[in-house]
């Protein structure tokens, strides 16, 4: 890496929120110590787990720059913790069951050093299974605008391949913490809103883990409709043309996620939001749904 012509890295600052994942916790220190990176500063800060992770962080304490294990309110206030203590120029966050590839730190350092360097940089994600195998690979794409981005329901910029300057907290201010299932997409509008734009490096970065326990799979039905809500607040910074779209946008989505929780939970649910909204029997969509809903439940009878 000296070859690169890098004398002064900078500060990369890790967070790593965690509570009762032990099973991964070590991978992932370990994922972050590896990178030999030359200016780290690491955090793990830990909610009170019970498993035996209290133990498996205090073997590595020497190698941290601070962690703790106290009761909190989740992953968010978490992630705010390390933000007040930070002190570096280039600020990420890895959960605790995730991984960074071998030498994203120094990719990501060398990629925004210097005052013309990048504010914001993703890289591709892979997906990785318990042990560590390779699923598929989540690609980084670049909004083609604000509105665009609002309005995807899939492609979403992955969050343990991000790298933000500091100076974007210093102006857009930490996480929200009433925002657990979609804080990390909130804040990727928020720095859209504030015209910031991603730098998208073209090769893995991270591994994010898909297993039962993960908040991308334990939570994946809530995902949607939080993303929804997000979306919602900032319509307001799009102009009359874009927020009509989103409206549209939106109003198909939330019947999609209507159906879905049908499927899940039984047609009575569907026809409740109908009556609510008779608009909706507009839709084939829901239509569909619904005959095919009574359907089931009168066989089922």
């Amino acid at each position: 890496m000296e070859a690169s012509g890098m004398k002064h890295w900078p500060r990369i600052t890790v967070i790593t929120p965690s509570f009762n994942q032990v099973d991964f916790l070590e991978r992932t220190i370990c994922s972050v110590l590896d990178q030999q990176y030359p200016v780290l500063e690491f955090f793990v800060i830990d909610g009170g787990s019970t498993d035996g992770s209290v133990d498996l962080i205090q073997h590595y304490a020497h190698q941290l720059d601070w962690w703790e294990s106290a009761p909190d309110g989740g992953q968010t206030e978490a992630l705010n913790k390390g933000l007040a203590r930070a002190t570096g120029d280039i600020i990420a966050f890895l959960n605790s069951d995730d991984l960074y590839l071998p030498h994203a730190l120094r990719t990501v350092g060398q990629m925004m050093s210097g005052a013309d360097g990048p504010r914001w940089v993703v890289g591709k994600c892979l997906h990785v299974d318990e042990e560590d195998e390779q699923i598929d690979v989540m690609f980084a794409k670049e909004p083609d605008s604000f509105a665009e981005y609002l309005m995807r329901t899939d492609g979403l910029l992955p969050q343990p391949s991000s790298f933000w300057s500091a100076e974007l907290f210093d102006q857009c201010g930490g996480f929200d913490e009433a925002l657990h299932p979609s804080f990390d997409y909130e804040w990727n509008c928020r720095l859209l809103a504030h015209g910031e734009r991603p730098t998208i490096v073209d090769e893995p970065l991270a591994a994010f883990r898909v297993h039962a326990q993960a908040k991308g799979v334990a939570m994946a039905d809530q995902f949607e409709p939080a993303r929804q809500v997000v979306a919602r607040r900032y319509a307001r910074a799009l102009s009359v043309a874009e927020r009509l779209q989103l409206h549209r946008n939106l109003g198909y989505r939330q019947r999609l996620t209507a159906i879905d929780r049908a499927n899940r939970e039984g047609i009575e649910g569907l026809w409740s939001s109908v009556r609510r909204r008779p608009w909706w029997l507009a839709s084939q969509e829901i239509r569909t749904a619904l005959r095919s809903g009574d359907a089931a439940e009168r066989k089922a009878a």
